[in-house]
């Protein structure tokens, strides 16, 4: 008996294998038959797709077929074909193309209440709401109409012509009010759409062309700033033209604009909230040359002249100088609910260390209790582990099984079975957006399955999904990182982390400003780097083959590891903003400086996040492989000075003095 039952099971599992196997043939022979089709439709001939169409219905690409018949044949089409499609489709991403073509033909025949019906203001460019504007106008819905017309006018740049018939008839009609026109007007202003704003000088008269007028001069001449007497003591207008005016001085001569700030506020010609843009540009141009300076500047603002980025920039002034007395005066300054973010909390704490007053512990442990960069500082100051709060995805078979059905879903992987990763993506994405939390962590459980781990890194995101960590830091392409840490002699952690966060390990992606692949290398940087190092290559292309790109880019890390002494917290500041600003930001402390004060008065924000994401990352990525790591190794602690302009022994004091405190 259990002979016959093995054979049994041995010849179900055949039968399964050879079912498999021809269910992939078939399959195989529905993309043949798809592809063929799809040409044929974009050539203009229909025969190919007419005849195999039967044979198609159940391939999970047919809708593409239905929507390339459709857009073809869109000028003729009955729209009762469109309406069936898109109600079938509701919510697809195929849906969503029709409509656009099906809009784009309602618009050219001016079919005005069949555009409204299908009007889709979410997914609507600029054209397109000019559109929706001029059909609630030709249908009679003249409020409505004029609340879009309003709305658009309030763009402050140039529109699509499609919105001068709307904006016709509604300046026909006595608009736009006086206060929309100088909203316009001084909005223009600001983001320097100096053209626009001298255009639009036709529709302000009176006492509000004179201020547009003023506006126009200060901006080509700020000194006017300095001139109180032009400006209308307590008029919200001419508020904001002196703090234009005051925040392009700044740029030109920092101190005129520092006095002719301090002039207009001692002379109530304002309110001080008014003026927030030109006393962060001050703080700013100040902050070139003294950190010190800026900082007392904007302690001795007024509050309501502080934004909360420049309430935070002054914490960071006074770190630069490792004043911890007016680091504390500054974070007091905090709004409450800035002062209690985990950054601020991680500061407050470890100035009064420093200064020697007792923190509390529990304050020390909740911080430390936290998977985040002041959350692992928290726990080096304490010797405490680092908390990682790590919860394995295991969604439900039966969840992962009907996210696996959805049709958007079994699309994308349609897509990227037949070579078109592009459209994979999209659909991915649609998709995505339509789904809840639960369904979108079980989605990404499926992407990492099949080996999407940039689609499931994002995925997560979207669900919040935060501690799924073997799903948020996978290891792709391991030879390739394994070959790259032995030949550079740097930790594969530390490769995968930097990877990591330049490309949440996609391999071919590419940055706006031209970084390719899993390291974002720069071709120029690439071809400087592989001449040095010995490294073959041919071009740009080579940075999207994951083996080249990860020798180029690890090799490029080495090369930066070695100029600023085996330190990763500079290596990875180089390599995200460049090396040559390394000397500039380190040169801007007195001395040798902690890692965590260097961090945290690094001026790019992006920059600043990279590093602290890098270093945490790398700390994941060796929890992951069951190893203990620390956050920054012991040389890392204080970083070498060479740059500074004197001695560095108060920061060293500073420091020896926590780590005392530390060890009481």
């Amino acid at each position: 008996m259990p002979r016959l039952i093995r054979w049994f099971l041995a010849g179900l599992i055949t039968v399964s294998a050879c079912i498999a196997r021809a269910d992939e043939a078939d399959l195989q022979r529905q993309r043949v038959m798809y592809r063929d089709a799809l040409a044929a439709l974009r050539s203009g001939d229909r025969q190919p797709w007419l005849r195999t169409r039967d044979r198609l219905r159940d391939y999970p690409l047919y809708p593409y077929l239905e929507l390339e018949d459709l857009r073809r044949r869109i000028a003729t089409v009955p729209a009762t074909e469109v309406d069936t499609f898109l109600q079938r489709h509701a919510g697809e991403l195929p849906a969503a193309r029709l409509r656009e073509s099906w809009l784009a033909t309602l618009e050219t025949r001016g079919r005005w209440t069949e555009f409204l019906r299908h009007y889709d203001a979410e997914a609507a460019s600029l054209e397109r709401r000019c559109h929706h504007a001029l059909a609630l106008l030709r249908t009679g819905n003249a409020i409505d109409a004029d609340r879009a017309a309003a709305a658009l006018w309030s763009t402050p740049r140039s529109l699509p012509t499609a919105c001068d018939p709307v904006f016709a008839d509604w300046t026909n009609r006595g608009n736009p009010p006086p206060e929309l026109a100088w909203q316009r007007f001084a909005d223009a202003m600001d983001a320097g759409q100096t053209a626009l704003a001298r255009y639009l000088l036709r529709f302000l008269d009176g006492t509000a062309r004179a201020d547009a007028e003023l506006f126009l001069d200060c901006a080509a001449n700020p000194d006017l700033a300095k001139e109180t007497r032009r400006f209308r003591p307590q008029d919200a207008h001419h508020a904001r033209i002196l703090d234009f005016a005051l925040a392009r001085l700044a740029a030109r001569d920092v101190r005129a604009a520092r006095a002719a700030f301090e002039g207009a506020l001692r002379s109530a010609t304002v309110d001080p909230a008014s003026l927030r843009g030109a006393a962060a540009r001050i703080a700013s141009a100040l902050a070139q040359t003294s950190a010190n300076e800026a900082l007392h500047w904007i302690i001795g603002l007024d509050a309501a002249a502080r934004s909360e980025p420049l309430a935070e920039d002054a914490v960071r002034h006074a770190l630069r100088g490792a004043d911890w007395d007016a680091m504390l005066a500054a974070l007091d300054q905090l709004p409450p609910t800035l002062g209690a973010e985990e950054r601020w909390r991680y500061w407050s704490l470890r100035a009064r260390s420093v200064r020697g007053d007792a923190a509390p512990a529990a304050a020390w442990a909740t911080l430390a209790g936290t998977r985040s960069w002041y959350g692992f500082l928290a726990a080096d100051h304490l010797g405490a582990p680092y908390a990682m709060q790590h919860q394995r995805q295991a969604a439900d078979r039966a969840l992962l099984d009907e996210v696996g059905h959805i049709p958007g879903i079994v699309r994308a992987r349609e897509f990227a079975r037949g070579g078109a990763p592009l459209e994979s993506r999209r659909e991915w994405l649609h998709t995505m957006r339509r789904l809840d939390a639960t369904r979108q962590a079980a989605a990404a459980q499926l992407a990492a399955q099949w080996g999407w781990h940039q689609l499931a890194i994002t995925t997560l995101a979207a669900a919040q999904a935060w501690d799924a960590l073997e799903l948020r830091f996978p290891t792709v392409h391991r030879s390739h990182f394994d070959a790259a840490a032995r030949r550079e002699g740097v930790d594969r952690t530390w490769l995968y982390a930097i990877a990591r966060q330049e490309s949440a390990l996609d391999a071919g992606v590419r940055s706006p400003a031209g970084a390719l692949g899993l390291m974002q290398v720069m071709p120029a940087t690439a071809q400087l780097t592989a001449r040095k190092a010995g490294i073959p290559y041919r071009g740009s292309n080579d940075l999207l083959d994951p083996a080249r790109n990860v020798r180029i880019g690890s090799s490029y890390m080495r090369m930066m590891l070695e100029r600023f002494d085996r330190n990763r917290i500079l290596a990875a500041a180089a390599y995200n903003a460049g090396p040559g600003r390394i000397g500039q930001w380190l040169g801007r402390h007195a001395g040798d400086v902690e890692h965590d004060r260097f961090v945290e008065t690094i001026p790019f924000r992006e920059t600043r996040q990279y590093v602290q994401n890098v270093l945490s990352f790398a700390l994941i990525y060796a929890y992951l492989e069951d190893r203990e790591a620390p956050l920054v190794h012991p040389h890392e602690r204080l970083i070498r000075n060479p740059y500074a302009s004197r001695a560095g022994t108060a920061a060293r004091a500073d420091y020896n003095h926590a780590s005392r405190a530390r060890r009481r």
